[in-house]
């Protein structure tokens, strides 16, 4: 890393999350996800790395080229609010994580906002997309999608099934709600019980799901938008297949990132986990400052700052 200050701040100019932006690529266009599988890979630097998680974020396409291919496997950024280390490393799995089979991230884009990470988290760490992982990562299969936070550590089958005792809560699916509109009804049927998590349902987006995965992550994110500024709000919950831990070498980590909330930054907690990474692996994962919006009409940035990173 260079040791003059780098900072590489991008505004984004898209709509709200109720009114999505024009795409800035068809879903048809099998060319542009090849080229983002070049624009980026484990060896880019700090702002070639800001730079892509704002093409990304830019990028509303309704999937990547087919049915089958759900929009998160090439746009959007898939990301995980983590403590601060305590027993084991922040990227290995916690014992939630290992007791459901489930790992909680989150999905952002500018067409699908949040304002805040899950609990009090102001720092964590951010997934590859799948097609653009770079070779010699492990591909980790995304499961499952709530618009919107849905007690997912609660749920049987690794996170995506049923809360004991709230039949509302299987699978949408297994429900035959296929849409938005229908998921968002289910969601304001249970909201003024005070249950509406626990009885909300989650969209199958796992590779299995053949041609309907893709439709699914979609539709999902039109059941969100139809219940704004609730998923502004409260962050949404993308379900992983909990990996093996000391996977260090082989985990898809593009960057580690912090934002300041409610006065207390993140910097110090996440330049522990740079440096605890590049002790077991040698890589230096740049650090990535992102600041979340407080509005609708505002954007997600994110930006590199050579002063941030505690190691090069």
């Amino acid at each position: 890393m260079k040791s003059v200050l780098l900072i590489l701040v991008l505004g984004l100019l898209a709509g709200c999350s109720s009114h999505p932006p024009a795409s800035t690529a068809s879903p048809q266009d099998g060319g542009v996800v090849a080229s983002a599988k070049e624009s980026i890979d484990a060896s880019s630097t700090g702002p070639q790395v800001a730079a892509e998680l704002t093409r990304r974020y830019r990028d509303t396409r309704i999937n990547c080229g087919k049915d089958s291919m759900p929009a998160f496997l090439c746009s959007g950024i898939l990301l995980r609010g983590t403590a601060l280390a305590a027993g084991f490393d922040v990227w290995d799995p916690s014992p939630t994580a290992i007791r459901t089979g489930g790992t909680s991230f989150s999905y952002v884009r500018s067409d699908y906002k949040m304002k805040r990470l899950a609990f009090t988290y102001n720092k964590g760490l951010i997934f590859f997309p799948i097609l653009s992982t770079p070779a010699g990562k492990a591909n980790i299969e995304v499961l499952c999608f709530f618009p919107v936070d849905g007690t997912s550590d609660a749920r049987t089958n690794n996170g995506c099934g049923e809360v004991p005792g709230y039949p509302s809560s299987v699978a949408c699916n297994s429900q035959n709600i296929r849409t938005g509109e229908q998921w968002a009804a289910n969601y304001r049927k249970y909201a003024s019980t005070g249950h509406h998590y626990r009885a909300v349902c989650s969209f199958d987006v796992r590779d299995a799901a053949n041609n309907l995965s893709g439709p699914n992550f979609y539709q999902g994110m039109i059941g969100g938008r139809a219940i704004s500024p609730t998923t502004f709000n409260i962050p949404n919950d993308v379900k992983l297949k909990t990996w093996q831990a000391g996977l260090a070498k082989t985990l898809p980590i593009e960057a580690f990132f912090y934002y300041v909330r409610d006065g207390k930054t993140g910097l110090k907690d996440v330049q522990v986990d740079q440096r605890r990474f590049k002790v077991l692996t040698g890589v230096a994962i740049p650090i990535i400052k992102v600041t979340m919006p407080g509005t609708l009409e505002e954007n997600t940035t994110f930006a590199y700052q050579e002063a941030d990173q505690a190691v090069n």
